[in-house]
């Protein structure tokens, strides 16, 4: 996508890219992401975001809240 995306999450600044391109019926269930300059995959688990592969709950929980401000800003399903 192109564009660096910010957000402050617990007092601290992260930076993240969308990698992935969305599809056009905006329905999805995994985005690759570059957060803070590592590639993650961001995927939904029910009404929840999360990174694949990881049991960190802390983690889970900047995964949750970069992955609401995508389904806000490109108001995905």
């Amino acid at each position: 996508m192109g564009q660096l995306l910010r957000i402050n999450f617990e007092n601290k600044d992260y930076t993240f890219k969308l990698l992935s391109s969305l599809p056009n019926d905006r329905k999805v269930a995994e985005l690759e992401l570059l957060v803070n300059g590592e590639t993650q995959v961001l995927e939904r688990d029910a009404d929840k975001w999360r990174f694949k592969n990881n049991e960190d709950a802390e983690l889970n929980r900047l995964a949750d809240a970069i992955g609401r401000a995508i389904t806000l800003r490109f108001r995905i399903i």
